[in-house]
Parts: C-alpha cells; sequence; structure tokens
C-alpha cells in the first residue's frame, strides 16, 4: 500500500504548495508559511509512521534568527527538521529544484533560499539572502558535509556555513538525527515505520577562528552519540 501513501503525499503536498502561493504576497514575516510546512511535515511524518523522538528544545529560548547546523544521513532529515525544530525556518537547498513546477515556485515563495554551487558569486549572493532573512528573525537549517553520508558518519564540514555564521553572527545550534538513514536510506525513496531521534544542542556563540567548524562538528557528533 504505499503506492496510496504516495498518491496521499503527493495530492497533499499540492495543496500545501498552492496555499503556499496564494497567501505569500501578505506573508512578510513568514509565519504562514512556517505554519504550512510545520503541517505539511508533520502530516508527512504521521502518513508514513515515522516517530520522532526530540530532546533538547528548552535550548531555542530566543526569537531572533540562528544558524541550525545538523548531519545528514537521509532526506528524511529535511522532514524531521521541518517539522520538529520549533523555530521559523527555512532552508539553503540546489537551484535546479526551482525548475520544479509548483513545488520549486512555493519554496521559493515560502522563503527558502536557492544556490549553486558551482558558480561561487552566485553562491555568495544566495548567502547574502540568507543572511538578510536571519538578521530579520527567519532561522536557517545547514547541512554543511554538503550531501546526504553514505555510512551514516559524520563527513567533514565546509566552510559555507562559516561564511553565513560570519555574515550574521547569529547563534549557531548543533542538531543531531539519527535512525532516518535506516527508515530511508540512501539508495531508496521508501519510508520505513519506526523511530528517529533528534538532538537540539546548546546554542554556540560564533567564533572567528578557524577551529571552530570542528568545534560544531565534535558537538554534532556528541549528542548523535548520546542519541543512540
Amino acid at each position: 500500500m504505499n503506492w496510496a501513501k504516495n498518491l496521499v503525499f503527493a495530492i497533499f503536498s499540492i495543496i500545501i504548495a498552492l496555499l503556499t502561493l496564494i497567501f505569500s504576497p501578505v506573508d512578510y514575516k513568514g509565519k504562514v508559511s512556517n505554519f504550512l510546512l510545520k503541517i505539511w511535515t508533520n502530516f508527512t511524518l504521521f502518513l508514513y509512521a515515522v516517530k520522532v523522538i526530540v530532546s533538547g528544545s528548552e535550548n531555542i529560548s530566543s526569537s531572533a534568527g540562528k544558524i541550525f547546523i545538523s548531519n545528514h544521513a537521509s532526506y528524511l532529515d529535511i522532514f524531521v527538521l521541518l517539522a520538529k525544530v520549533p523555530d521559523n525556518i527555512r532552508m539553503i537547498y540546489k537551484s535546479e529544484l526551482t525548475r520544479m513546477p509548483l513545488i520549486g515556485w512555493a519554496m521559493l515563495a515560502a522563503g527558502f533560499v536557492p544556490i549553486d554551487r558551482r558558480n561561487a558569486r552566485s553562491a555568495m549572493h544566495s548567502l547574502d539572502k540568507a543572511a538578510k532573512k536571519i538578521r530579520r528573525g527567519i532561522s536557517f537549517v545547514i547541512f554543511p558535509e554538503g550531501t546526504r553520508s553514505e555510512d551514516g558518519n559524520v563527513g567533514e564540514f565546509k566552510r559555507g556555513l562559516f561564511v553565513l555564521a560570519e555574515k550574521t553572527e547569529a547563534d549557531i545550534i548543533p542538531l543531531s538525527i539519527s535512525g532516518s538513514n535506516i527508515l530511508m536510506p540512501r539508495d531508496t525513496n521508501r519510508v520505513k515505520p519506526g523511530s528517529v531521534n533528534l538532538v537540539i544542542g546548546k546554542p554556540l556563540k560564533f567564533k572567528k577562528e578557524k577551529e571552530f567548524l570542528n568545534e560544531i562538528r565534535d558537538t554534532v557528533i556528541s549528542n548523535l552519540q548520546k542519541a543512540g
């Protein structure tokens, strides 16, 4: 019956995308699109019987824009974070997705920021746009590994997040997800029912030292081990 779930998911996604586009002209602070994102992603997790166990929500206490840094081992991570991180959050995504009819347009209208990593000048412009949104109170989730992990281990962090952090000096909040790669492995689009653990770490103040990248990564790994 997975095909039936996929059909329901597709129809619901179209409805949410249409509502996002309809309300975008008056959604100045992104609260409507954030509300719709929460409905969409929580419904999707419910539909595919994915339970998310969250710890550390108390570490998010400010309404200011933040930079959330997460490990990345499955497409399921996107739904887990958008659904369960209690903040007004968006993501930086591959620019090619903007060309997707309706869904791509809705992502852009909702405040997600497309980036073309092959073009350094264009990528820097995208980071500038994200920085402006962070200063307005919208937070961003970054996957600094750049791609999904093949074996579940945390890869090296790329400097893109450091550039964004330097532009905003926003708080950095590490996120650690475990179990998502088991429910939705890298080589499949099928989602198995089960549980995912999400640990929200304590905020880290931005530091200009290059070692700060490793400090963030070490925190993500440490919390990942605690999550099991």
